[in-house]
């Protein structure tokens, strides 16, 4: 007799939370708006370039990810949405769950939201930067052409942060605050700050070449082709290293599912045989 007084505690719990939930995001968004502070890129405590932000400001997938992540409203909001849709199909008899078995599909459901975003993110996050490092050297001949052809350094960066969109979203916002940077503190300190805020070798390489450079006044075209052809040696030295792995990787499988089914095929008739003449 209980039972539907439970359920009608629940629903009017799941309701409340929601509307709740609701009115705190409207909070948010007017006072969001009357601060008037647009959403910008995010920098780290040293006041350099977060490569992790602009890389999910590039993608949607990642950002509705790292806002679930980071708004345990939204999360409530699923849990509330699935609980009702749970609660409605066991009141309609489509099921028969008693109180305690969807207190734990909830509780089970609320574990799997709660962690589910961050270990998406995680494999996502090193992919693109993973495609971004492969991107590099084709954004070095680029540049290197633009030299070659007259321009100086800060517009061959420029003209290629405009028409590179083809080659990596991620590497071309990354040029374009780059770009952004070296108009206010100048070239060498814009390089610096890239060098010091991505940690990947590709670029730290590329930010080294530039600042050489710049500085010294080194012939830039000679640089960055051989700066290309250097990278692309890495990469092919980095996949045949994976492929040397994949052997050694693809020897448990190999055992397990092959090597052992191939023995029982061969020793089973001789055991078969062994077991139906003995006499115990």
């Amino acid at each position: 007799m209980n039972t539907p007084v439970y359920l009608l505690i629940l629903i009017m719990g799941i309701i409340t939370l929601v509307i709740s939930s609701h009115r705190i995001a409207r909070l948010k968004k007017t006072i969001r708006a009357i601060d008037n502070k647009p959403l910008i890129i995010k920098k780290s405590h040293s006041g350099s370039l977060d490569l992790q932000s602009i890389v999910i400001a590039n993608s949607p997938w990642l950002s509705m990810l790292q806002r679930l992540d980071q708004n345990p409203a939204s999360k409530l909001k699923i849990l509330a949405s699935i609980g009702a849709v749970v609660l409605l199909i066991n009141m309609l008899g489509i099921t028969s769950f008693t109180i305690k078995d969807i207190a734990m599909q909830m509780v089970l459901l609320l574990i799997v939201i709660i962690v589910t975003p961050a270990l998406l993110q995680k494999p996502a996050l090193s992919t693109r930067r993973k495609l971004m490092t492969d991107a590099i050297p084709y954004l070095i001949d680029l540049l290197a052409v633009c030299v070659q052809a007259g321009m100086t350094v800060e517009h061959a960066i420029k003209f290629v942060a405009r028409h590179s969109d083809n080659i990596d979203p991620n590497l071309t916002s990354l040029m374009e605050q780059l770009t952004k940077h070296a108009e206010v503190s100048g070239l060498e300190e814009a390089l610096m700050d890239l060098y010091r805020s991505v940690d990947l070798t590709e670029m730290r390489m590329f930010c080294s070449s530039l600042q050489q450079s710049v500085h010294y006044g080194t012939s830039l075209y000679d640089n960055l082709i051989e700066l290309s052809r250097d990278m692309r040696e890495m990469q092919l030295l980095r996949s045949e290293e994976q492929i040397g792995k994949l052997s050694a990787r693809m020897s448990v499988p190999l055992i397990l599912f092959i090597m052992f089914p191939i023995i029982v095929l061969i020793a089973a008739p001789g055991i078969l045989r062994i077991f139906k003449d003995a006499v115990f």
